[in-house]
């Protein structure tokens, strides 16, 4: 892992420094940040530990550099551009479908879920809401029509791994239909599954979500 670099934001605008190769690129540790960084995350990109932070100054940065573009620049360093890709938040969409005492849940065959028990539900598209980007994800996932109720709630949090910023939706949701035909490149296995087995099953917010919805103590709060 190399020295410690600092990603440091203020309105869209990021804080860069010349490297030895003329790229712009992270400032290190010392004399390369002339004012105080409040800290606020820290994340490991590719074996790089880089510490989000925000600076201590009162005005508008404009010489700095806007974050909307550095995606696109020939002249930044690599580094730099995905630490924007990180700290982009992102958004997703979850379906509690409860019936008769139990929950329908998926078994994805890749993704952050890969083999693992979870709720049907996944990222919201560019110009889905998230009560839209629900419906279809449950009927892509578990291929049944599917129909969107209420807004439960919406956890935000920074993955322990992936190291993004998650916005989690999640809706109450039912399936119109019992005759399943999931995708077959995304998942394994639909069933409905009893919910103090679901309970045990489940991870993170997903967990908290579903004991939240039966009015339960997910206690001790944990975050994936």
């Amino acid at each position: 892992m190399g020295a410690r670099r600092y990603y440091v934001e203020k309105d869209g605008m990021v804080y860069l420094v010349r490297g030895a190769d003329g790229r712009w690129t992270l400032p290190a540790d010392g004399d390369e940040i002339p004012f105080e960084v409040e800290p606020k995350a820290r994340l490991i990109i590719r074996g790089q530990e880089v510490l989000y932070g925000v600076p201590r100054i009162e005005h508008y940065p404009r010489d700095w550099h806007h974050k909307d573009e550095i995606p696109g620049r020939d002249d930044v360093d690599p580094l730099v551009r995905l630490v924007v890709h990180h700290t982009l938040p992102r958004v997703v969409a979850e379906a509690l479908i409860v019936r008769e005492g139990s929950v329908l849940l998926v078994k994805p065959s890749r993704g952050f879920n890969k083999g693992l028990w979870t709720l049907p539900g996944g990222f919201v598209a560019y110009g889905e809401s998230p009560a839209e980007s629900v419906r279809r994800e449950v009927e892509e996932e578990v291929g049944a029509p599917c129909r969107v109720g209420r807004l439960l709630g919406v956890e935000s949090f920074v993955g322990r791994e992936s190291f993004y910023t998650w916005h989690m939706f999640f809706y109450e949701a039912e399936v119109l239909s019992d005759d399943f035909s999931p995708a077959p490149d995304e998942i394994d296995e639909v069933r409905w599954v009893p919910l103090g087995e679901a309970l045990q099953r489940l991870q993170g917010v997903k967990r908290e979500a579903l004991a939240r919805y039966l009015h339960l103590d997910a206690s001790p709060r944990s975050k994936a």
